[in-house]
């Protein structure tokens, strides 16, 4: 089972349409929505959720590889329910979960879903965003490393309601002692310190 982490229970709080969730390295983010998007899948019928990142490839290495070891720890994973050429998930409820990347125009231009997440968002363009946003009828999850400004502080903070919360190694209570200290030898380099321990813009 995956460990309810102090991440997992403050994303869990946020209510509006963009939900926006910067943060350092093995700060839960990724794991933390996915477990918000297979809750929801759950209760929910005949929906699509779309999860979203820069190339196929860096969606195998995350998040995909992510959801399905959550489903399987989770004893929720049914290998008929998953499509390996597709990358695809059909809940018990009719909900299907997607996984596709932006360099596939034609998915993201296509078909309208209610829930989209945008796994490190920083490496997708404003106009993809806008493409998927416009084509998204509730719920946008956005996360980050922030390693440096781009369109979400400049297009989206200044002008929308949305929810935008900073977590770091510390919101992770799963996060191994060793693993923790391994981090934190990286301290004395501030630059990178403040991003990817302290989860501050760069």
């Amino acid at each position: 089972m995956y460990q309810i982490t102090t991440a997992t229970k403050k994303i869990f709080q946020l209510t509006k349409r963009i939900r926006a969730v910067s943060g350092g390295t093995s700060a839960s983010k990724t794991i933390s929505i996915l477990l918000w998007l297979i809750n929801y899948a759950q209760m929910n019928h005949n929906e699509v959720i779309s999860v979203v990142s820069e190339t196929l490839p860096h969606l195998k290495r995350g998040a995909m590889r992510d959801f399905l070891n959550i489903m399987q720890a989770h004893k929720y994973y049914q290998e008929d329910r998953w499509s390996k050429t597709e990358f695809t998930y059909t809940f018990e409820t009719g909900t299907k979960l997607e996984f596709f990347s932006v360099d596939q125009p034609e998915r993201v231009r296509g078909p309208r879903r209610q829930i989209l997440f945008i796994n490190e968002a920083n490496g997708v363009s404003y106009e993809t965003y806008t493409q998927l946003e416009i084509r998204t009828s509730k719920i946008i999850w956005l996360d980050w490393n922030p390693v440096a400004e781009f369109w979400f502080y400049s297009e989206i903070l200044p002008h929308v309601d949305c929810d935008f919360i900073t977590l770091t190694y510390l919101d992770n209570e799963a996060f191994g002692e060793a693993e923790r200290r391994a981090l934190e030898t990286h301290k004395h380099n501030a630059g990178w310190w403040k991003v990817y321990g302290e989860g501050l813009l760069g």
